[in-house]
């Protein structure tokens, strides 16, 4: 198992995190599990630094790093500056870590990065506007950097698992705009574990860019629309 790839999962602790690092456990991976609670945490992206030991703790334990899972995140709508900073600012800091150690413009052998999104990275929700701005962001933010220029200069593929509700904690628990409303008594609940399943799906078929988008009908792909594609520079 030496040659085993190695993966790192933020937020890996619980949840889909947790159904993630065990579905990468079960492919082969050696997992990394970084996990900051939300309530001992200052100010997640403000400080860079336990992003970069990360990698440097499990780069001494393991000698490498093939994957990150940019997964940590959070949803009240009352704390925009907070779901900002977790949701999105601390996946940009995640991606540029990444490319700084796996990428082969600093030294390094290439990888993957995958940055969990939602469906609401993709669909409206008059309920969730700042949580739906922040999942936005994450989507723009792995279209962008799986263009060739970058994978070109890195080598790092970039993908985005845009899930639908998931029954977790994250979902008991919501601070949304809309009082009383209780997302856990959906119908179409998804279990962490089929979740995970997406992250597998992703590093098969390899797509650049890509967003998978993960409901109870299945797993698909959502691409840019044709008439747009003229626009990406």
């Amino acid at each position: 198992m030496s040659n085993a790839p190695v993966a790192i999962v933020t937020g890996g602790a619980q949840g889909l995190g947790a159904a993630i690092c065990i579905e990468l456990l079960k492919t082969g991976y050696k997992v990394c599990v970084a996990d900051v609670q939300e309530e001992k945490a200052k100010e997640f992206v403000k400080e860079q630094e336990p992003v970069y030991e990360v990698f440097d703790l499990t780069l001494e334990k393991f000698h490498r790093v093939d994957l990150l899972v940019n997964n940590a995140g959070i949803l009240n709508e009352y704390e925009p500056q907070k779901v900002m900073d977790i949701n999105l600012v601390g996946t940009i800091y995640g991606c540029r870590v990444a490319l700084k150690y796996m990428g082969k413009s600093s030294g390094g052998s290439g990888g993957f990065v995958i940055n969990t999104a939602s469906i609401a990275g993709i669909l409206p929700a008059s309920a969730l506007p700042v949580y739906v701005a922040s999942k936005h962001g994450v989507v723009g933010l792995t279209r962008s950097y799986g263009l060739p220029y970058h994978f070109e200069r890195d080598g790092v593929t970039f993908a985005a698992l845009c899930p639908s509700f998931i029954n977790t904690d994250l979902l008991k628990t919501p601070v949304t705009l809309k009082e009383g409303q209780d997302f856990s008594k959906r119908t179409d609940l998804m279990s962490p574990e089929y979740v995970a399943k997406g992250v597998s799906k992703l590093l098969e078929d390899k797509i650049n860019g890509s967003t998978l988008v993960v409901s109870l009908d299945g797993y698909h792909y959502i691409d840019i629309p044709e008439e747009l594609k003229c626009y990406v520079v």
